[in-house]
Order: C-alpha cells, then structure tokens, then sequence
C-alpha cells in the first residue's frame, strides 16, 4: 500500500525490482490482468476457439480496411498491436518500462472513488517476433517489443504481452501489486504533473496536448 510518491518510487526502483516491467490500472478491485478481449461480457462462458475465431475475423477486418491509412509493411504482431492501440480488443497487455508511466495511467483519470494499482512483474519469457511470427500461435505468455514504434509507445517506454488464453486473468509467483488510496490520487496527480509526467508527454500528439491542457485550466 502506497502512502506518498516517494515511497513509490523507493519500492518501483529497489534492486528487488530489477528487470520489472509495469502496469498501472485506475481500479484496482475490478481491474484484473485480462486482455480487452477477455474483458467483453459477450465472451463470457465461450471457448477459447470462439474468441480465437472473433478476433481472427477482427483482425483481417481491421488489416483489409485499415490498410489505407499505413505507409509501410506490416508484420501480423504490429498489426495486432496497432488494431490494441486504436480500441480493438485483443489478447495483448501494454506495459511499461518507466514505474512512472504505469503510476500516471493509475491514477490521472482516477476519480478519487475506487484505489488505483501499479502491477510489477518479470516475465522471463520474450518472444522473438521474428521467428515467431503468428501471434494468434503463440502457446505460452511472453513480452515482445513491436518492431516499428509510434511516438507513443517510445513516451511510454512501453512494450506488451501476448496472452494464448484471454479468459486467464495473468498471475505468477513475481507479481507485485502496489495499492495507491484514492484519497492519494490528487497529490500524486500534481507530483506527477512537476516531474514532467502529463497528457502531453505521455501522450506526445494533439490529444494528449488538449488533454494536458485541459488540465490545467481546471
């Protein structure tokens, strides 16, 4: 249970932590490590094939339409992950390399109504896209580094997780949870917004710019 930002940070970065990568979650009670897919009330009760089968029909939707809107050549991974970027539901997790960043997505859009975590892990398993080239094939949980980036995910420090079965909330004996008091959530949001840590930054586009603006005419 985190009680201030300092304490935070003393834990994300203690040699305990080394080669960690992080999740920050604004709920969490209800917010278990589920991929999106695995999260839809429609898949609830269905066969890990009737899941594969929708998202393999999402995805060639998404591939065959979206096609016009990129420049260059992409792998089945990068359009997984750009299908996840943009609210298709998938059987990724993003995480992130910057303890920061995964406090900021806790806590920034909190409404100071339900705690907020940041998930600690160390997956030991990274795939080779390369070699492994279908994610829709990929028989254990791994981290993976897209790669071509977009300006977001080189702000975030991020890379993900492919999960062969999206009905599994994601646990191991590595995981760590820090709990962050919604009654915290303020505070941390102002520290976080001195360090350099908001809308703008995290997200380095338009959006993020108005987001960040709002803000602060708030």
């Amino acid at each position: 249970r985190i009680d201030s930002l300092p304490h935070f940070i003393e834990l994300a970065c203690s040699e305990s932590l080394q080669g960690f990568i992080f999740r920050g979650v604004t709920d969490a009670a209800e917010h278990l490590l589920l991929p999106s897919i695995g999260r839809l009330s429609r898949f609830r009760g269905a066969s890990l094939a009737e899941i594969t089968k929708q998202e393999k029909h999402w995805l060639k939707r998404f591939r065959l339409e979206g096609a016009r809107h990129v420049t260059s050549n992409l792998s089945d991974w990068e359009w997984m992950v750009l299908a996840r970027h943009h609210g298709l539901p998938v059987r990724l997790l993003d995480w992130t390399r910057n303890p920061l960043v995964a406090l900021y997505f806790a806590v920034w859009d909190s409404q100071g109504k339900t705690n907020a975590a940041v998930y600690a892990e160390k997956f030991t398993r990274s795939i080779n896209i390369d070699k492994e080239t279908n994610p829709l094939a990929v028989a254990r949980v791994g981290k993976f580094q897209p790669a071509s980036t977009s300006t977001r995910m080189t702000a975030q420090a991020s890379l993900l997780t492919v999960h062969p079965d999206p009905r599994e909330p994601h646990d191991s004996k590595t995981l760590r949870c820090f709990t962050i008091p919604s009654k915290l959530a303020p505070a941390l949001k102002m520290q976080l917004r001195r360090l350099g840590m908001h809308p703008a930054t995290v997200f380095p586009d338009l959006d993020g710019l108005a987001k960040s603006i709002r803000y602060n005419e708030s």
